[in-house]
């Protein structure tokens, strides 16, 4: 069990880094692990493709699970456990990992805060209420989860494929990684609620501890190509921004409510 002071400093960070707009992503040992052979996932929360290394919390995983061929397993960590997941694969084939925060909430005391944040990230829609006085400009409160996947390939041919796991916000991969020649562009498609979301701005990150190298708009199918830049490894990352959906953000008086997607993976050139 978790000692309340630790679990207490774990969420604070999460919570007070969402203001930041850093990412939340999985990040697998290899992307490329034998068959058979147990690896490990981490799951990270920073800036630069190098964020902290979370623990495995049960209360903050909504849905963990690993896809394969079509079919859905659940796995889960032990309270605290960091790295948070161990993983057995097994046979040939693309695996993918999902993982599904639940619902945090932060308030911006200025607006200023605000606005410099939704502004980096594309979501200048949000301002509009503030400015026709339909919400404050003081103490606007988000609420916010997070939908991550990583792309995690078992065997040296390139076979299997991603697909949509009914995340609420997801980004899908359009072609194996590993089947990508040098200058090819990686297609990805991002899915809202299983459907298509248009003009949202995937921000591109290649190789560790480096800034955003791409921001790219989805087209009218939710549609983007992400430059090839090397290896890799990519870290893909998207945020929508809707009025309160969900129950517990209605019920908090949050003014916005957010969702953010991440895909990690790794090129074969």
């Amino acid at each position: 069990m978790l000692r309340p002071f630790f679990l207490f400093a774990m969420l604070s960070m999460a919570w007070t880094t969402a203001s930041g707009a850093h990412e939340y992503y999985l990040m697998p040992e290899s992307f490329t692990p034998n068959s058979g052979v147990e690896f490990a996932v981490r799951h990270r929360l920073g800036q630069k493709f190098k964020g902290n290394e979370l623990p495995f919390i049960n209360n903050w995983n909504i849905r963990s699970e690993l896809w394969k061929d079509g079919e859905k397993t659940s796995i889960r960590g032990m309270d605290g456990d960091r790295p948070a997941l161990k993983i057995t694969g097994q046979g040939k084939g693309l695996m993918s990992v999902v993982h599904q925060s639940n619902v945090d909430f932060i308030t911006f005391k200025t607006w200023e805060k605000f606005k410099n944040y939704v502004t980096k990230e594309g979501l200048g829609h949000a301002l509009l209420p503030s400015q026709q006085g339909r919400n404050p400009k003081l103490d606007l409160k988000e609420g916010y989860s997070r939908f991550a996947k990583t792309l995690v390939a078992l065997g040296a041919e390139p076979s299997g494929r991603d697909q949509p796991t009914g995340l609420k916000i997801e980004l899908v991969a359009l072609a194996h990684p590993l089947a990508l020649k040098a200058t090819d562009p990686m297609p990805v498609q991002l899915l809202y609620e299983g459907r298509p979301l248009e003009g949202a701005r995937i921000k591109v990150f290649v190789g560790v501890g480096t800034e955003f190298v791409h921001q790219i708009n989805t087209d009218k199918e939710g549609k983007a190509l992400i430059p090839a830049g090397g290896p890799g490894p990519y870290l893909l990352n998207a945020i929508h921004m809707t009025e309160p959906q969900g129950s517990e953000a209605r019920e908090k008086n949050a003014h916005w409510e957010s969702f953010w997607a991440s895909l990690t993976y790794q090129r074969g050139k």
